[in-house]
């Protein structure tokens, strides 16, 4: 069986009677719309509406697993822990799982060291979340093939220096269905409801990629050349391309229907590929 294990995610798992309506009432997805073994994305959002985690959230059985960034679990978890209250529900960081990626119809050899099988929605794939570590095969080049994959399909993790920056429009989370407008009350969502009806939504994500070899950090800010216009961007996530190239995530200001040639990047402009 051929997996890729991701190192920059974890599993966390809400058990206990009250965990569906406890998720439901902290995330921007339909949680309790979801049906058993399916998946969702959802957001996990500030009060102002900013969103501190993209999550992949998947009923198994009678618990809850959630699928997000390594790097932010605990702040999460903790933060989650302050709501709880008086809800019957358990939050735990499977700190020795690992979440692999499953091809579309592999079968799995030891299927009890297999917590959840989470579909990735609208994609072939699915995320294996295991109770042990897996050792996984894969170079640096894989893993870079998976990290641009994700980034072409709008998936960004945030880490800690872009989470709480942006709203989920913002990143483009709502074309994941991350964010149900209907549904009832959760941190942040008269704002990104607001947002979303009155259609204020200033600033976009773009991929940008280019031939060149670009090491951005996160929120720094570029400069966007095209049609005759210069668009300031500031950089969510990047990814390495096979070539040798780069794709940025940025956001920006920039109509995505307008042509974007070059980027200046510290000082110099690079064509755009």
């Amino acid at each position: 069986m051929h997996i890729l294990a991701l190192p920059h995610l974890i599993a966390i798992r809400f058990s206990g009677a009250d965990a569906g309506t406890f998720l439901h009432s902290q995330l921007s997805a339909d949680i309790l719309g979801l049906e058993k073994s399916a998946s969702t994305f959802a957001c996990y959002c500030e009060p102002k509406g900013r969103v501190l985690a993209l999550m992949l959230v998947c009923c198994e059985g009678d618990d809850y697993y959630v699928v997000m960034s390594r790097e932010l679990a605990a702040a999460v978890t903790n933060r989650l822990n302050i709501y709880r209250m008086r809800s019957k529900v358990s939050i735990d960081i499977l700190a020795d799982s690992t979440i692999a990626v499953v091809p579309k119809d592999t079968s799995l050899t030891e299927p009890e060291n297999y917590l959840a099988m989470v579909p990735l929605p609208g994609h072939g794939e699915s995320l294996a979340i295991t109770s042990t570590t897996v050792t996984s095969a894969a170079t640096g080049d894989v893993l870079d093939a998976w990290k641009l994959t994700e980034l072409q399909r709008g998936i960004s993790w945030l880490d800690a220096e872009t989470t709480g920056q942006f709203l989920p429009q913002m990143l483009g989370f709502d074309t994941l269905g991350a964010v149900n407008y209907r549904k009832g009350c959760y941190p942040g969502q008269e704002i990104v409801a607001r947002t979303h009806y009155l259609g204020k939504v200033k600033r976009h994500p773009r991929l940008l990629c280019t031939a060149t070899s670009l090491r951005p950090k996160p929120l720094e800010k570029i400069n966007i050349h095209g049609a005759d216009e210069t668009h300031q961007a500031v950089v969510a996530d990047h990814a390495r391309t096979q070539d040798g190239g780069s794709c940025l995530l940025v956001i920006t200001r920039m109509e995505p229907e307008l042509k974007a040639d070059e980027v200046e990047y510290q000082g110099q402009l690079i064509q755009l590929v």
